[in-house]
């Protein structure tokens, strides 16, 4: 039944990026808030939910050094169990100044070895990717059938005279992402109505910059809307952004083999909710073919700091969270060769209680829910 899509057009993506983040469609009414009681959100088991040698490290390394963050009674905490660091917490955990932490938990079985990216700079990589972002609950957008193109762009000019070239080998690769196709994915009989498929449909030559380092890590992305697409749906590209760095595996720089795993701590911004977290990522091999690598991931993130700004209709509102419970799992084939994994499955689940200006502290103050659910499927494209 497509009713329900009646009238839904990229102005309308425009207010649910804006403000339609706060969950909770109360009925037929649409209402943006509702009232719940603090032990409301279900965002799947407790965290941590990874045990044995794996959760003692994540809880080690959200802990931040015992010097920066003592606990009561001296002891080192874990995770904050309320899902929001303190901002002197969450620069422990990992300080400004460091892009990102990796730890090998285990370096697996033998045979081992060093896992390194091997990109040809003149190649280009053509990968399907059907994405899916959900921003308050279920009624959210139908799934998104992208074409995506990600070439290396070229080198900068060489440094002027006196200038200090970088480091052999240190210089990251320049990644052009660009959106080739965009189509509504397969629905009921009858489906949304024709002007939201048009309106995605202009998402095609939008773009997606960002750095790959030689250690395989994703970061610095930039967006870049297509002329004529609608500013409401730059989250879409932006969900695009955060689902690549999702299942772009950071490599170790020591041999690993099967059943190694390990680490990967650094900041992101969540869809959907530009919600700032301190993002653990935990890959494990499960099996080595060739070239091939066939990894499983675990994703946890914190929100980096209490205050929480949404736009509101006169000016910006900062919302206090509460609680934040976010997970996710992927899976994914990498090949050193790729840009991404030609082959991968992921979703990741934010939801928060928040608390309205001024109220928090109060223990009967009104909650509101937050949800973002973020899924993409990568597969090699269609034959033509």
């Amino acid at each position: 039944m497509h009713t329900r899509w009646r009238g839904v057009t990229a102005s309308t993506l425009a207010a649910v990026a804006l403000a339609g983040l706060v969950a909770g469609c109360d009925g037929d009414k649409g209402k943006a808030q509702v009232t719940v009681d603090a032990g409301a959100l279900d965002a799947g088991p407790p965290q941590p939910v990874l045990g044995g040698k794996l959760g003692e490290a994540l809880a080690a390394a959200a802990s931040g050094s015992p010097e920066a963050r003592p606990a009561p009674g001296g002891a080192t905490d874990g995770p904050p169990e309320n899902g929001v660091f303190s901002v002197a917490a969450a620069a422990a955990a990992l300080p400004k100044d460091v892009p990102y932490k990796l730890e090998v938990i285990d370096a697996g079985s033998e045979p081992r070895a060093r896992l390194a990216a091997k990109i040809d700079p003149k190649s280009e990589q053509k990968v399907a990717i059907t994405l899916g972002l959900r921003m308050g609950g279920p009624q959210g957008l139908p799934n998104l059938e992208l074409g995506v193109s990600l070439k290396a762009e070229k080198p900068a000019d060489k440094p002027k005279d006196g200038a200090e070239a970088p480091a052999a080998g240190a210089a990251p690769t320049k990644v052009l992402a660009k959106v080739t196709s965009a189509t509504l994915a397969s629905m009921s009989v009858g489906g949304p109505p024709k002007e939201l498929g048009d309106a995605l449909a202009k998402l095609k030559g939008s773009s997606l910059r960002y750095d790959l380092s030689p250690a395989n890590m994703a970061s610095n992305q930039k967006i870049e809307l297509a002329k004529d697409a609608d500013p409401g749906l730059q989250p879409l590209v932006g969900a695009l952004g955060e689902a690549i760095a999702l299942v772009t595996p950071p490599l170790p720089d020591k041999p690993v083999g099967p059943g190694a795993y390990w680490m990967v701590t650094d900041r992101a911004v969540a869809s959907g909710a530009q919600l700032p977290v301190l993002r653990y990522r935990v890959f494990k091999i499960e099996k080595v073919e060739g070239d091939l690598v066939s990894l499983s991931v675990d994703t946890r993130q914190y929100a980096e700091g209490a205050d929480l700004k949404l736009p509101g209709p006169n000016g910006d509102v900062t919302l206090t969270i509460d609680r934040l419970e976010s997970s996710g799992k992927a899976s994914l084939t990498w090949s050193p060769s790729s840009f991404v994994p030609g082959t991968a499955d992921a979703s990741q689940r934010l939801q928060a209680l928040l608390v309205p200006p001024g109220a928090a502290g109060q223990q009967n103050a009104q909650r509101s829910v937050a949800q973002v659910e973020l899924t993409a499927k990568f597969a090699a494209p269609a034959a033509q």
